[in-house]
């Protein structure tokens, strides 16, 4: 239970320092899965968001998406060889947010690796 309440605050002091934090769920959500996803060799089109992020209305993800390319956080252009799709992908400003908050968490499992390895030493 400890193990899940310092981790709680670790998500939570994480997300209050960036950017990340002022971002509803949905949004997120959708950063992080856009963020998986997005390979330079294979474009990441609206339409695949729409019909694969889970996120039962249309609307809602083509909100999402327009928030968060107002936020700096990605993309959106058209697609040189049809120019009725758009592509998405991240920005450097969202990988950098990305990164730290996975670097944060990084962090605090290999100081709770070694806090246990302390404690199984010490006989706790």
């Amino acid at each position: 239970m400890k193990t899940w309440i310092a981790l709680r605050a670790l998500l939570d002091s994480l997300e209050s320092e960036s950017e990340y934090s002022k971002l509803d769920i949905i949004s997120q959500r959708i950063l992080e899965w856009i963020s998986v996803r997005n390979r330079k060799d294979s474009p990441l089109h609206v339409q695949e968001i729409v019909m694969k992020s889970q996120i039962a209305s249309p609307a809602t993800v083509h909100k999402t998406l327009s928030l968060l390319e107002q936020r700096g956080l990605i993309t959106v252009t058209i697609d040189a060889h049809d120019s009725r799709r758009r592509i998405v992908a991240v920005t450097a400003h969202a990988e950098r947010i990305l990164s730290k908050l996975s670097k944060g968490v990084e962090t605090w499992a290999r100081s709770l690796q070694a806090q246990e390895a302390r404690n199984s030493s010490s006989g706790k």
